[in-house]
């Protein structure tokens, strides 16, 4: 099945370098925080080989089919029009990874 990469996190925030353990855990809140924005997509978390570890993203996946259209927009809507910042809802979540990685 075809996928569209959209990121650890959205564009303007940082994220957790590769290899560490709390960087899945951050992109399960980017991808929650995208089904909030984009409800129509299927996104999921992505693990990617690295030669210091694995990395993670959320991908938005692409179905085939006329009963997919809706779905594929929204992948395509997230991957250029995503809201750039975490979400109040995902902020306070994301400052507690940062505490629990300090």
């Amino acid at each position: 099945m075809d996928f569209i990469n959209i990121g650890s996190t959205p564009t303007e925030e940082d994220c957790f370098g590769v290899g560490n353990p709390l960087a899945k855990e951050e992109c399960k809140l980017f991808m929650a925080q995208l089904e909030r924005e984009f409800p129509a997509g299927f996104f999921a978390v992505k693990g990617f080989p690295h030669d210091f570890g694995y990395y993670y993203e959320v991908v938005a996946y692409l179905r085939e089919g006329d009963e997919y259209k809706d779905e594929r927009q929204a992948a395509y809507d997230a991957e250029g029009d995503a809201e750039p910042l975490w979400d109040e809802i995902s902020a306070p979540l994301v400052a507690a990874l940062r505490v629990k990685a300090a």
